[in-house]
């Protein structure tokens, strides 16, 4: 029988699990139904009407007369914990996008129900899902590498107003009462971030914690409420040190994501092509060679995990961390340095904000693992 599968939000990445149903045969699943009170507004509204796919203004509204063995949660931060909990309660495993919320008693909560149910919650940190990944994880705990010194980060994604006016919480702190903290370190470039943790888990379903934070959160563009700049230090449980780098506030269109992992018997990096694993020996190891697995791999495993009766890999328990890390940097503040901001357009003829050099100061601080700034 057909794996079922409802969809909470058609809008924004939620179109990537429409097109994915409209053009694939995943693993048999079905597309039982789309939960959104804005659903009109995609421009995939009449295709997935025309292909009779029931659209509902809420999961509640499709719960109360219909079952789903999957629910993929890809609509606004403030409404995962309340949806999570909705599915868990209506026999549904859950995959949930990223992040999953910022209040650790709502992630006890989660948990606990996940655990009385026997449901699993999958997050959808992607490169937690990716072959290439799990294969250097898998290395790394062999102790191909040694044991682990110090990890950096960085992807620098300009964003313009067009993306910040896409939504009520974009750049905001609070949406409805509920943190949602936005900013490219809890969205769009969180994956940097939870990729370092999770290769430092200690099992492949884990990952490590961080028990302190130095350096900024810093905004730039005027008109939000949180930062769109990080520079960052962490310092894991086991002592090691993770530096992070990211903003939206900067002329590059697109910098990154680049890493390099430390070790004592070698490192890994990160290139635009991939990642490549170098040996004190000499030996290259070359992980761009392998496959990475679907497009969508984080919704191929879960439809994987309900039919063989198992636990994704990355679940509440993997994605943990990044919730705390992120808590532990917004407890430093943020420090508004939009005073020094100039607005330019770009190439939409949408605004952006930035500061003369930006882009440019953040790559040689981490070319140089600093999380210093003159400004």
């Amino acid at each position: 029988m057909a794996i079922k599968v409802l969809l909470c939000g058609m809008g924004g990445y939620g179109e990537n699990y429409i097109k994915e149903y409209l053009t694939r045969d995943v693993l048999g699943s079905v597309l039982v139904g789309v939960a959104d009170p804005f659903a009109s507004k995609s421009p995939l509204y009449e295709e997935v009407k025309g292909r009779g796919i029931p659209i509902f203004n809420s999961p509640e509204e499709f719960f109360s007369s219909s079952s789903a063995d999957l629910t993929i949660i890809s609509s606004p931060i403030h409404t995962h914990y309340p949806y999570i909990m909705l599915a868990l309660n209506n026999n549904s495993n859950v995959l949930t996008e990223k992040p999953v919320c910022f209040d650790l008693k709502q992630f006890d909560e989660m948990e606990k129900k996940s655990k009385e149910t026997g449901l699993f919650v999958a997050v959808g940190y992607q490169l937690c899902f990716s072959y290439d990944v799990l294969q250097m994880k898998k290395d790394i705990l062999l102790g191909l590498y040694g044991k682990p010194k110090r990890f950096k980060t960085i992807r620098l994604m300009r964003r313009n107003d067009i993306y910040y006016s896409r939504s009520n919480w974009a750049g905001a702190l609070l949406c409805h009462g509920e943190k949602v903290f936005d900013s490219p370190f809890t969205n769009a470039c969180a994956h940097q971030y939870q990729n370092m943790v999770f290769l430092l888990g200690h099992t492949m379903d884990e990952s490590t914690t961080s028990i302190s934070c130095e350096g900024e959160l810093i905004r730039v563009r005027p008109n939000i409420t949180n930062c769109d700049t990080a520079i960052l230090k962490f310092k894991t449980v086991d002592g090691v040190e993770l530096y992070y780098y990211a903003s939206h506030a900067v002329d590059e269109v697109k910098v990154g994501p680049f890493s390099v992992y430390e070790f004592d018997s070698g490192y890994i990096e990160e290139t635009d092509k991939g990642f490549i694993g170098h040996l004190k020996d000499g030996k290259v190891i070359d992980y761009t060679k392998l496959n990475k697995g679907e497009r969508l791999e984080k919704l191929w495993e879960a439809i994987r995990a309900i039919e063989e009766k198992r636990v994704p890999v990355c679940t509440l328990k993997t994605a943990r961390e990044h919730t705390n890390a992120v808590l532990l940097a917004q407890e430093r503040g943020v420090r508004d340095l939009s005073n020094l901001a100039i607005s330019k357009k770009d190439d939409k003829d949408s605004v952006y904000y930035t500061i003369p050099g930006l882009g440019k100061d953040l790559q040689d601080a981490y070319s140089s693992w600093s999380i210093k700034l003159e400004y």
